[in-house]
């Protein structure tokens, strides 16, 4: 499957789809459930093989009404962005312009509004070990006037304050705040032009960040994927940077030189590490001139040299305003090395849940 052009190793593995979903997106994965959106309902997995073990409907009647068709729910940013588990058995979850606590039960509360923008980006959630909740701004800021905020709650999500911001005209917005196991440590991402694209690490929780690089498209990422020797990342160059390509990157913990380890054929979306450290990185469609075709890619490697292109999938015929073609992995982290991910904007997979595995 792979491209003239595209250099790649062809190890004996292929993606084997056990499960599609349509009309779901998988928002979070660890070794005990899978959280699943499906419009406002929220659902509750032991695994994906099985029947929900909990459900529970979210948001206003008119919000509910407008997610039963899915151009509405993407165009209006209509559902369920973002859901974690607190330490306490209870989840956070993200809607529209809101974050909420919800309890075992099914009782929900509102803990944050957000002000600026509709939500986080895909990876702009993060709870750590300690069961700190960070919460990043995103908005479409294209003139640059809105400073940008990181929130932080220590409270097991009842409360939030801000912890850092970038001034207006400092970046456009945050892509990504994640925890790394193998350093104990956050690391947040921003963009988009040159100057704005950074990496930064905090050892304290978010009390202070330190730039660790920055300055080109090469650190512009949608998120970052940890191994114990690197961070790796597909570049998030989009339709606004022209012809500018994309690669896969490699920060090495040890030295902190940054290289590039594979050539994408467009903007990277999504960036995961398996339970066994395989990497995955996909690429999307925004119908910038920087992309090779209309396909959304999906690339795994066993080693962080060596890259494989597992699927690919077809934009869809809606334009990029409602939804560009994107595969997204969902957030946390597991010692399970099946795959899940969830396509958006693609032909015949407007939005839907996949459960695959490398055989």
């Amino acid at each position: 499957m792979c491209q003239r052009g595209y250099a790649c190793f062809k190890p004996s593995m292929k993606l084997n789809i056990i499960h599609r979903f349509r009309g779901r997106r998988i928002l979070w994965r660890d070794d005990h459930q899978v959280l699943v959106g499906q419009g406002m309902k929220l659902l509750k997995y032991a695994d994906l093989g099985s029947r929900p073990v909990w459900s529970a409907a979210l948001g206003t009647p008119l919000e509910r009404a407008l997610a039963l068709y899915r151009p509405l729910r993407h165009l209006l940013r209509v559902g369920i962005h973002h859901c974690a588990p607190l330490p306490d058995g209870d989840l956070l979850a993200v809607l529209r312009k809101r974050v909420l606590r919800i309890r075992t039960d099914g009782r929900a509360e509102v803990v944050m509004r957000i002000h600026r923008g509709n939500k986080p980006a895909s990876k702009g959630v993060c709870v750590t070990p300690d069961g700190a909740v960070l919460i990043s701004e995103y908005a479409q800021n294209l003139q640059r006037i809105l400073p940008v905020s990181l929130y932080r709650s220590v409270d097991g999500g009842l409360s939030f304050e801000r912890i850092f911001e970038f001034a207006s005209g400092d970046v456009r917005h945050i892509h990504f705040v994640q925890w790394d196991p193998y350093e104990a440590c956050l690391w947040m991402g921003t963009g988009d032009s040159d100057s704005e694209s950074r990496l930064y690490r905090s050892g304290d929780n978010g009390e202070n960040w330190e730039l660790i690089g920055g300055g080109s498209q090469l650190w512009r990422a949608v998120g970052v994927a940890f191994r114990p020797e690197a961070l790796y990342w597909g570049t998030d160059a989009g339709y606004d940077t022209g012809a500018h390509p994309n690669h896969v990157m490699r920060l090495d913990r040890a030295t902190g030189e940054l290289s590039k380890r594979h050539d994408l054929q467009g903007p990277c979306h999504g960036n995961a590490a398996l339970g066994d450290d395989t990497l995955l990185v996909t690429t999307g469609v925004e119908g910038g001139l920087n992309e090779k075709d209309r396909f959304a890619h999906l690339w795994m490697s066993v080693d962080g040299a060596r890259w494989h292109e597992l699927l690919r999938l077809k934009k869809d015929f809606w334009p990029r305003l409602l939804q560009f073609g994107v595969i997204r992995f969902p957030g946390g982290n597991s010692s399970k090395t099946d795959i899940l991910f969830t396509a958006l904007g693609l032909a015949g997979s407007g939005e839907t849940a996949f459960a695959g595995q490398l055989l």
